[in-house]
């Protein structure tokens, strides 16, 4: 009876094998799983069009007077495409899997002078179409301009309008595994004048067989491109970035050392220790008093600790290549949904630090938590949506998305920050803090001006900032550019330097400060950790002044985007530097008795 069985289960997955195989006529075929038969009809989408330089200004494809459908069918979105300013539709197009066609007729359309001069005008500033064949994104450029033809006498270039674009897809067996668009330059239509022209567009599309697999397809796509990818990684960068820290860690050793050797002496002084000891007993008093703003500093504390967590669970994603880290659409999905699940730990951190070093709770604690970036990012959100309403372009969100945002993200961020303070209340960790809090203020002694917070800063920001100032140029060009310059791990390693920079140079300022009996630290080291995104920021606005983005819808995108990105890694920065000094404070002086 087992033997039948198992030539039974045979004879099954033979039959089950030949019915589902690639070359069988009678096998399901559909764009569902990217399997077609020859002829079978192939979706294809139009996107969108924009300026090269510009990657952030983008507009509906059929804002041109292209060729046209009727009715027009719109895909539906996901959350990530429609942030990403993806919006796709049909298309006139007819590319079947594997029918050739040659010199198809589009359509024949006349263009009016206010047509002319848009295109003209979209070619002027070196407009591209974006297009989805199967799911494969595929670009062009709509013209060109030649200044090299001038007549004499005739002083302007020429503008010159694609008419027709050739296809060249390539198959492995029953799927699609590559698509290019190519305007044709030898059929184009002179825009110059502003005349009314009659252009017939025609399109070509030819299939040749490649040994690519299916799964690897998606290796060219890390990012829309229109340009070379160029990967690498920058040792120079890095090596600059270790020297740094190894220099601070022997900086740190050098100033502990020289303290330590200070401590024996005064120990070994007999009765002059406590005469010698009482400033340190002094500050000692004061340090684990709550800063001014105490519920704002925990807010800032538990917002810095979420958004670390997103960057490590996002870091984690891109390298077990879940994430695509430079595909937009599944980055920005990735960004809003890991950010609603890390409110958990930005709620648990808040009301940890809350519970630990306040007599008495806030209620304003998880509330301040959720609005430390949430808010900055609804406000500049609403006034780049509207200023993208304002100039029709895609990066504008839909009223869908508004609501979703408002009405189902925003509520879920909050529940998730307050389930947070609610597992910190039952999983509750205490910190052993060294000594009793004085019951009077103690007045700071005044200081030099290089112990001042302005000092300090420019001088953490400045070696935290020099640490990773090579690499950034490289980020920023991935991020605003047409190519791919820093991968996932080198991004990774630099901002673990920038950390432990940070931290290192944290400890470093605040021995110096408390040996200076200064005892208002709490903030200090929030502003001076932080101090290195300010300088990322100024970076920004360098690195705009020396590129070619220009127009006043891109300036704000570009100074929008990048202040948020430079607060959230002052929030994260911030929340190290406090992190890793109170580590130092409570190692330093759990020895010191208070009076």
């Amino acid at each position: 009876m087992a033997s039948n069985a198992g030539r039974l289960n045979l004879v099954f997955a033979a039959v089950l094998a030949i019915v589902v195989s690639p070359g069988n006529r009678f096998a399901a075929a559909s764009s569902e799983d990217h399997r077609y038969n020859v002829g079978d009809p192939v979706p294809l989408y139009a996107n969108r069009v924009g300026p090269l330089h510009n990657p952030s200004e983008t507009y509906e494809y059929y804002d041109l007077p292209f060729c046209r459908p009727d009715p027009l069918i719109w895909k539906r979105g996901s959350l990530g495409e429609v942030l990403n300013g993806d919006r796709l539709t049909n298309s006139l197009y007819n590319l079947k899997f594997r029918e050739v066609k040659d010199g198809e007729i589009l359509c024949e359309k006349n263009l009016t002078i206010s047509d002319v001069t848009r295109l003209r005008n979209a070619v002027n500033e070196d407009f591209y179409f974006q297009m989805y064949y199967d799911d494969l994104p595929m670009w062009g450029f709509l013209g060109k301009v030649e200044n090299s033809s001038w007549s004499p006498g005739e002083n302007r270039p020429r503008y010159f309008l694609f008419k027709h674009v050739q296809f060249d897809a390539f198959y492995n067996g029953d799927q699609i595994i590559e698509i290019n668009a190519f305007s044709d330059p030898n059929h184009v239509v002179d825009i110059t004048d502003d005349v009314e022209v009659n252009i017939k567009f025609t399109y070509s599309a030819f299939w040749n067989p490649t040994s690519v697999g299916f799964k690897e397809r998606m290796s060219k796509y890390l990012r829309a491109s229109l340009l070379p990818i160029h990967r690498q990684i920058h040792w120079f960068s890095l090596i600059n970035s270790t020297v740094i820290l190894i220099l601070l860690l022997g900086l740190m050793t050098l100033l502990f050392m020289r303290r330590l050797r200070n401590d024996l002496k005064q120990y070994s002084a007999g009765d002059d220790e406590e005469e010698n000891d009482v400033a340190r007993k002094y500050v000692c008093g004061e340090l684990f008093r709550p800063p001014s703003h105490f519920p704002l500093f925990c807010a800032v504390l538990g917002s810095g600790m979420q958004l670390l967590t997103m960057v490590c669970f996002l870091s984690l994603l891109a390298f077990l290549g879940v994430l695509y880290p430079y595909s937009r659409g599944s980055l920005c999905t990735a960004l809003v949904l890991s950010y609603i699940l890390t409110s958990v730990v930005g709620g648990f951190t808040a009301t940890s630090f809350q519970s630990q070093f306040a007599e008495t709770g806030s209620a304003w604690t998880v509330p301040l938590t959720g609005i430390v970036y949430l808010g900055p990012v609804l406000v500049i959100g609403f006034v780049l949506n509207t200023i993208s309403i304002a100039y029709g372009a895609t990066a504008a969100l839909p009223v869908g998305t508004i609501f979703i945002i408002t009405f189902i993200f925003v509520p879920i961020t909050v529940l998730l920050l307050s389930l947070g303070g609610v597992i910190q209340r039952f999983c509750r960790t205490e910190v052993r803090t060294p000594s009793v809090m004085r019951k009077s203020l103690r007045e700071i002694p005044p200081l030099a001006w290089y112990r001042n917070l302005p000092c300090q800063m420019i001088l953490g920001g400045l070696l935290s900032f020099s640490s990773v100032v090579l690499e950034l140029y490289e980020l920023y060009s991935t991020l605003w550019g047409f190519k791919i310059s820093v991968l996932p791990g080198t991004l990774f390693v630099t901002l673990v330097i920038l950390i432990i920079v940070t931290a290192v140079l944290s400890v470093v300022l605040t021995h110096i400060q408390l040996s200076s009996e200064d005892h208002d630290w709490w903030w200090r080291c929030v502003f001076r950790g932080g101090s290195a995104a300010i300088l990322m920021f100024a970076y920004c606005v360098y690195f705009y002044t020396r590129s070619n983005m220009s127009g006043f819808l891109q300036l704000s995108i570009f100074m929008g985007y990048s202040a948020l990105m430079c607060y959230a890694i002052f929030l994260i920065l911030g929340t190290v530097s406090f992190i890793a000094s109170l580590m130092f404070v409570c190692r330093n002086y759990e020895a010191v008795k208070s009076e």
